[in-house]
């Protein structure tokens, strides 16, 4: 569908050059560049975000870390799973996020066996505002991860945190994205039981980007790929604690869906 547009767009400006002002290949060109170019999409992994989903978007996501921070174990594996629906008109008034996170994902084949018998419940409210820094859009949120639960996550405290991000485009066709990220939440840090800051900022070009994060004492190095074909999933790779400041250096892998409902 992507690729069919795009074929379209440059058709039509072949029809159009006559209209250029001096009918110039560099004026040619330039014109194609603008129509193919998608936005990039800078994104920051595993750090709160200031913007939310849309009404009536649902979103989901299952990833895989090669550490258990609970157990603290190097031959345990860990595995989440997440999923929810925004709600409400961001721009306008004040959007919602209601997401559900199931945080064993254990088989018969794979840990306890005892599939979804831990998870939690978070909320996040968000609203648009006008960049601080010039860009194209910026949002803060406010919410409230692990808010409720089941299973041993009920022992965990809830982390509320507050969250302001920004996007800008640059380059000479605006072919590149970026965009940071400034919180805080009140337990992020020493195994999510203690208040601390976080930040990150990403950098992207149409359907990658690179991120970098701190979240407390942790740095995370991470990189974002959303599939040309199907622009609704974006596979990220991560490697959190990346300098092995709280020796717990590990790499998560996530895979994300969102689609519109209503």
């Amino acid at each position: 569908m992507k690729f069919a547009l795009v074929n379209c767009l440059i058709a039509g400006v072949v029809y159009a050059t006559p209209a250029f002002s001096d009918g110039s290949f560099k004026d040619y060109a330039h014109n194609i560049k603008l129509l193919t170019l998608s936005d990039p999409k800078p994104a920051i992994a595993n750090i709160a975000s200031g913007f939310g989903a849309g009404n009536g978007v649902f979103y989901a996501a299952v990833s895989y870390s090669d550490y258990d921070l609970q157990t603290k174990n190097r031959n345990d594996d860990d595995g989440s799973i997440a999923f929810g629906l925004g709600l409400g008109d961001p721009v306008n008034s004040v959007g919602g996020e209601i997401t559900i996170g199931i945080t064993s994902v254990s088989t018969s084949m794979w840990g306890d066996g005892k599939f979804a018998d831990e998870g939690n419940l978070s909320v996040k409210v968000h609203r648009r505002l006008e960049p601080l820094m010039g860009g194209n859009a910026a949002s803060v949120s406010l919410g409230v991860s692990n808010i409720a639960g089941w299973g041993s996550t009920k022992d965990n405290p809830a982390n509320y945190y507050v969250a302001y991000s920004e996007q800008q485009n640059f380059g000479s066709f605006k072919q590149y994205g970026v965009a940071y990220t400034l919180g805080y939440g009140s337990a992020i840090s020493d195994t999510e039981t203690k208040g601390d800051p976080f930040a990150g900022v990403a950098i992207g070009y149409d359907d990658y980007s690179f991120s970098l994060s701190q979240i407390g004492r942790e740095t995370h190095i991470a990189s974002t790929l959303y599939f040309p074909s199907m622009p609704s999933i974006g596979l990220t790779i991560a490697q959190a604690d990346a300098l092995n400041e709280l020796n717990s250096r590990r790499l998560i892998l996530s895979l994300s869906f969102s689609k519109k409902l209503f």
